[in-house]
């Protein structure tokens, strides 16, 4: 296999050599200075100039007109994100402000509902109290009109249970 290889090499280099011997002859005269070198350097300036204001020119102001519209698509995108950044931060600022005095409002809400309902409490242990107090005199007015009218019966009774109790120590036996 490296045989073929160098077979082939060196068969490459030789064909190389005899070419170049040959086609020796057609550089030099290709390298001569003469009159058509001349005329192809003007047609090649003049290429240059033709093709420099009809194609190079415009093709790069063309570019450069592409790259300004981008660059200015650009800034604008990035100006509008910018102001869309700043409304949804005054969005969130104005949303916390409210939920602040939603929160508040609730509280005081809560606080005059507290209060309230210790007013109520208050008046209806204030009106327990009296009640209670009213039923405590009725039962001593009652207490003391029954003691009254039962104070003659009692010292009635009290007269019938003494004469008792004397004569059955006087007759020795109970009646």
């Amino acid at each position: 296999m490296k045989k073929l290889i160098l077979q082939k090499g060196l068969l490459f280099v030789f064909t190389i050599l005899v070419i170049s011997t040959i086609n020796a002859n057609a550089a030099e005269e290709l390298l001569k200075v003469d009159k058509t070198l001349i005329i192809q350097i003007v047609i090649f300036i003049a290429a240059i100039f033709i093709l420099n204001s009809l194609l190079f020119k415009p093709l790069l102001q063309l570019v450069e007109r592409r790259e300004q519209l981008t660059t200015g698509r650009i800034k604008e995108a990035k100006e509008l994100e910018r102001k869309v950044e700043q409304i949804i931060k005054e969005y969130k600022e104005k949303l916390d402000e409210v939920r602040a005095k939603a929160m508040e409002e609730r509280n005081e809400i809560r606080r005059q509902a507290q209060a309230a309902a210790e007013e109520m409490i208050a008046k209806a242990h204030s009106e327990t109290q009296a009640l209670l107090e009213e039923a405590k005199a009725k039962l001593e007015l009652e207490a003391r009109e029954i003691r009254a009218k039962i104070k003659p019966e009692i010292e009635i009774l009290s007269r019938n249970m003494a004469s008792r109790n004397m004569a059955s120590q006087v007759l020795g036996r109970e009646l």
